[in-house]
């Protein structure tokens, strides 16, 4: 017999986000350490079946977290549970919007034990995945994101000037091995470079922060959109002063 429609969304704990699936997955791996579980494995399923030959068109990240004081406190009242166990967190694309989400874990444990000691410890379960999912789908103000992004790129910068400064191996390369080192060493080059100006730009915006002109045009002072601000939250410019500065910039090349 199907369940109503209403019960079983019941047993769903779903939460939209405006991050992007990328981000999502970065603040729930901090927000599940935060809560003290861990992470055991995660799936990623638009990979997997993409790789099988059945592409699938949303992002789909399946997270299997776990307390160790929980799991083995159920596991001693009822060793059947281990096969609803470890707890899943799912970050998914529906209908174009991110979403953060799991299956209630008391609503599930009450279909499979009647034992009111494992619905205690379920609800005590339930209560820390709805925070986790609570804190990774809340948006970060500015100086977080700015932070988050500045410490990506800084390991960013040191592994690509690790890897230029490597040395080529002992091996005589001919010449069109050479010219193919070379451009590979001008790629890398160049995206150190583009790396340290981000985060040149980022070290900017926190000075913003500080001085209380952050959120505001630099060449206009008009206020800079929010939406432009959430993705991008190192931008010192609006729209129209940035597509000017472009503009000009495009000039000058066509007039070299």
């Amino acid at each position: 017999m199907r369940a109503p429609d209403s019960e079983v969304a019941s047993m769903y704990y779903i939460v939209s986000t405006a991050k992007n699936v990328a981000d999502a997955v970065r603040d729930l791996e901090a927000a599940v350490q935060k809560h003290r579980f861990g992470v055991l494995h995660v799936y990623d399923l638009k990979e997997t079946l993409t790789r099988k030959g059945h592409p699938l068109a949303a992002e789909c990240r399946i997270f299997e977290v776990c307390n160790p004081q929980h799991a083995a406190k159920v596991l001693q009242r009822d060793m059947r549970v281990n096969m609803a166990l470890p707890c899943r967190i799912s970050v998914f694309e529906d209908g174009g919007v991110t979403k953060i989400g799991t299956i209630l874990p008391s609503e599930m444990l009450r279909m499979l034990s009647p034992d009111r000691e494992l619905a205690g410890v379920a609800r005590t379960v339930e209560t820390t995945i709805k925070a986790i999912i609570d804190d990774a789908a809340a948006p970060l103000d500015a100086r977080q994101a700015l932070l988050l992004r500045r410490a990506g790129l800084a390991r960013e910068i040191e592994a690509g000037v690790a890897k230029r400064g490597g040395e080529r191996d002992g091996n005589v390369p001919d010449t069109a091995e050479l010219a193919a080192d070379d451009v590979a060493r001008d790629v890398g080059l160049a995206e150190v470079d583009r790396d340290v100006a981000e985060l040149e730009a980022i070290d900017a915006a926190l000075e913003r922060l500080d001085s209380g002109t952050y959120g505001r045009c630099q060449d206009c002072g008009a206020a800079i959109e929010p939406a432009r601000l959430a993705k991008n939250p190192e931008f010192a410019l609006c729209v129209p002063c940035q597509q000017r500065k472009e503009q000009k910039a495009a000039a000058r090349i066509a007039r070299l």
